[in-house]
């Protein structure tokens, strides 16, 4: 507390009312800037100890050692496009970009952050990650993609939750199967439920072991279910020990109405015989423990998935944060992200560790994760080289430029053009040769590949974009709402629709130069249809540029 003495030699002093009120007033503002500077004093130190700061001095400790010099920060354009891209899958509303960049809040691209994680793009476009992650079937195995719409469903209601991971992955692995073969629901059971992820699989011990292990351990264990692993310390028997806990999977029950064979999980210590051989192994976690069989009733997947999502498991924090950094900078700590080995190294094995630390003392809190990546500067490093020591992509010297997903391409081109004619049936994605603009781009753009950084465009991608029907309907004055707001606007000189234009498709306001070169087309176009025929091929060219096409 701030005290004042105040001294009189020649005479007593007596303070009058007024003199008595100014002190007052004097006092409480020497007591407030005292409090402002504790409280932002306790804010700094606040800072220091989040994670996303902690990561950029891992980060910045390790670029200097490796002698790499750091891009400049991102403009607020490119920093609104990317994370618009990476928490909802799509570019951001030029309503919305023009209020961001008129901004001057300096807490703006926290305060973004926060918004977007609880907007329902995050939701939507997060349960399209977790599937493709965990049922990448779905896009080769047509029988499999009939399971989409509930699992997508059950994925959306945890994300909307911010259900814990450990709990959604617990969920994933113990889920009750009282399901047919044909993966129609039974009475027994009428709720949304993750089974999807079983009958990807096909309810195979091989597979499920395999899908489990690189999903939540990041792990590639099957390397060694027909040999010991050739580069690895994994052995045959251990991949089968593992798979031991799917043994109990019974699918031989009499019939439901309709003749349907229900998957029953039979109770007891699992066991399970390797292939061409007379062995049968027991049930062993990958850490070597055999779990105690006390509770005969306890069911062998209930077991695994206490488990996995242990605290004192080795790999499941670890893998979780090491694929959700590669979620945002298209490559892992550990690259591949499911491949944990003795022979492939992390990049920054400090950083991974504080990562797992983290997670699992915020209660494997998605959404706090994404918080401190997305505010860190390493995140927030511009794409644009400015020295050769930044081609290094493991350091972050600069962001790295990645591919876009197949949802993430329609999407874009829906926002930017506000072309869509397709029905609101979400089954559209189960019927191939749906003739449909969205069937057309997903079946030609979808890639099983989780790195994004070397994207490979084919020619049927370029054609597709450059003559397909969608792309010239969507920058046609008859069906683009978008291009029809902007070029009928009677109050837009050729410099502001140009403006629009790049607003829309590439979420930034257009350089001096490439403004005064496209009003000089524009102007030689003339008027009436030459003119709007100018601006149709403008719209194409930036609908079909790589800036576009991109996350950067």
């Amino acid at each position: 507390m701030l005290s004042i003495t105040i001294h009189h030699h020649k005479h007593k002093f007596r303070p009058t009312p007024a003199y008595a009120f100014v002190a007052f007033v004097l006092l409480c503002y020497l007591a407030c800037f005292n409090d402002s500077l504790i409280t932002s004093g306790f804010a700094y130190d606040q800072a220091e100890k989040r994670l996303a700061h902690q990561i950029d001095q891992l980060i910045n400790q390790a670029k200097k050692r490796e002698g790499i010099i750091s891009t400049q920060r991102s403009t607020d354009a490119e920093f609104m496009r990317r994370i618009s891209l990476d928490l909802t899958g799509k570019i951001p509303p030029v309503a919305e970009l023009r209020l961001f960049l008129a901004d001057q809040d300096p807490l703006k691209r926290e305060k973004l952050i926060d918004r977007l994680l609880a907007s329902p793009g995050f939701v939507v476009h997060f349960t399209n990650i977790w599937r493709a992650i965990l049922i990448p079937e779905t896009s080769t195995d047509l029988q499999t993609r009939g399971q989409i719409p509930e699992f997508d469903a059950w994925m959306r209601s945890q994300l909307l939750n911010n259900t814990g991971y450990d709990e959604i992955v617990r969920n994933i692995i113990d889920v009750p199967l009282d399901i047919n073969r044909g993966g129609e629901r039974s009475e027994i059971s009428q709720v949304l439920t993750p089974r999807a992820y079983y009958l990807s699989k096909q309810l195979k011990p091989e597979n499920l072991a395999a899908g489990t292990s690189r999903a939540f351990l990041g792990v590639r264990i099957e390397c060694a279910q027909c040999h010991d692993h050739p580069f690895d310390s994994w052995k045959q028997h251990q991949f089968w020990q593992y798979a031991a806990f799917f043994s109990n999977l019974d699918q031989s029950q009499p019939g439901t109405p309709g003749n349907a064979l229900l998957v029953r999980e039979v109770t007891g210590k699992p066991r399970i015989k390797i292939p061409d051989t007379n062995r049968l192994v027991e049930a062993i976690f990958l850490d070597g423990i055999q779990p105690e069989w006390v509770n005969e009733q306890t069911r062998p997947r209930r077991r695994l998935s206490q488990w996995i999502t242990s605290a004192q498991n080795p790999y499941f924090a670890k893998a979780t944060t090491n694929r959700i950094w590669s979620l945002f900078f298209g490559r892992g700590i550990i690259d591949p992200v499911d491949d944990f080995s003795s022979t492939n190294r992390a990049s920054h094995p400090k950083l991974l560790e504080l990562l797992a630390i983290q997670f699992r003392e915020h209660d494997y809190d998605l959404k706090y994760l994404i918080r401190e990546i997305t505010t860190s500067q390493t995140y927030q490093l511009s794409s644009r080289q400015t020295d050769s020591s930044q081609s290094q992509v493991e350091w972050y010297g600069k962001m790295p430029t990645r591919g876009l997903t197949a949802e993430q391409i329609f999407a874009n081109l829906v926002q930017a053009t506000g072309f869509f004619q397709q029905t609101t049936d979400d089954t559209v994605l189960l019927r191939p040769g749906t003739n449909s603009p969205q069937a057309e781009i997903y079946e030609l753009f979808k890639s099983e590949s989780e790195n994004r950084l070397d994207p490979k465009a084919t020619i049927l991608q370029a054609l597709s974009l450059m003559n397909g029907t969608f792309i010239t309907n969507a920058t046609s004055l008859e069906q683009s709402d978008v291009f029809t707001a902007i070029v009928d606007f009677p109050e837009l000189n050729d410099e502001q629709k140009i403006e629009a234009f790049f607003l829309s498709a590439l979420s930034r306001y257009p350089t001096k130069d490439e403004i005064n070169r496209l009003k000089t087309v524009i102007a030689s176009a003339g008027s009436g249809e030459n003119q709007i025929h100018a601006y149709s091929d403008l719209f194409w060219a930036l609908l079909n540029s790589s800036e576009f096409l991109l996350n950067h």
